[in-house]
């Protein structure tokens, strides 16, 4: 189908039409765009794609460039380009652990216009989990974590193809965990799982997301190998005598939501990020391992490492701390 045949397919399906940018302010939002573009709705895009034998998410991808965008993604639109959005709807992300970071940037892949998730835990909710897991509710109480998930983001995203594993991650089923992903999201709880999810993200050339709260605060960052940076921030591990205190001290309802916010801004540095930008900070600096004027790598690349970030919410407040 050619795209005024795709574009006048869509008229009894428009929602809104936004006209063509100027040239200003196409180069200042990359739309590239030389016409209108469309937002239909969800009926026209289901009839679409039934009538080309292609998945939900494929068609929207596909419709993009011909400046056809799904009325869903509509407030998207001027944040993400055309090519954003694609690369995001193609893009197949592993979340190991379906509590308090799971649940909330599981969500918001979900909304942004993420195509694949494979969810892996192998826990259920229990009432200890209703402070601050995003899909805990009390009707939920003693069901599997990631077959609720599953169920929840159905009816937040039809597009999305969600892949369920109920099994405890280890060193033997890592390997097939992050096969085929794109990005693997470590939201554990507990330091040597924690550690081997990345040892095995990197060794299959999956830049991993590291996760973690405790109290009110948080870490995050995202490192494309070679080297793992857990163990420099754990030399020692964790004993089971610490991972126990660690389980009976207090998680705040605030400090998992914001972490994990800060978890899928990076995942998208590494879905979405062109060259230009794969080794910037989010303030425009050079991330290290990025000296001023060196290549930077592509999103997917080697070398992607942001600093720690260190989250309080208790001031709030954020840190970086930049590895040597």
């Amino acid at each position: 189908m050619t795209k005024p045949e795709a574009r006048a397919f869509f008229t009894p399906y428009l929602r809104a039409e936004y006209p063509a940018p100027s040239d200003s302010a196409t180069a200042s939002c990359g739309q590239g765009a030389s016409e209108s573009t469309l937002f239909v709705s969800l009926a026209g895009l289901r009839a679409w794609a039934k009538m080309h034998g292609l998945p939900e998410r494929e068609a929207m991808a596909r419709l993009l460039p011909f400046n056809i965008w799904p009325e869903r993604f509509r407030r998207n639109f001027g944040l993400f380009s055309a090519q954003d959005m694609a690369r995001l709807l193609r893009s197949r992300i592993l979340v190991l652990g379906c509590g308090g970071l799971g649940g909330h940037a599981a969500e918001l892949l979900a909304r942004m216009g993420a195509g694949f998730l494979r969810l892996v835990d192998n826990d259920v909710f229990d009432e200890s989990n209703l402070n601050r897991q995003r899909f805990c509710t009390e009707s939920a109480l003693g069901h599997p974590k990631a077959l609720v998930l599953r169920q929840a983001l159905a009816d937040v995203a039809s597009h999305l193809d969600v892949e369920v594993a109920q099994l405890e991650a280890d060193e033997n089923n890592l390997p097939d965990l992050v096969r085929g992903v794109d990005v693997a999201l470590d939201c554990l709880d507990n330091i040597a799982d924690k550690s081997a999810l990345e040892k095995a993200s990197l060794a299959a050339g999956v830049p991993f997301v590291h996760g973690s709260v405790l109290r009110d605060e948080g870490f995050a960052y995202v490192n494309g190998g070679p080297m793992p940076r857990l163990t420099e921030l754990y030399p020692q591990g964790q004993s089971s005598e610490e991972l126990a205190q660690t389980r009976r001290e207090g998680v705040g309802t605030l400090a998992p939501a914001a972490v994990a916010c800060l978890m899928v801004r990076l995942c998208l540095r590494v879905v979405l990020a062109p060259s230009s930008e794969a080794g910037v900070e989010a303030d425009g600096k050079p991330a290290t391992g990025h000296p001023p004027g060196a290549p930077l790598s592509a999103g997917h690349g080697p070398g992607v490492l942001s600093p720690l970030y260190h989250l309080d919410m208790s001031v709030p407040e954020l840190e970086r701390f930049f590895w040597e």
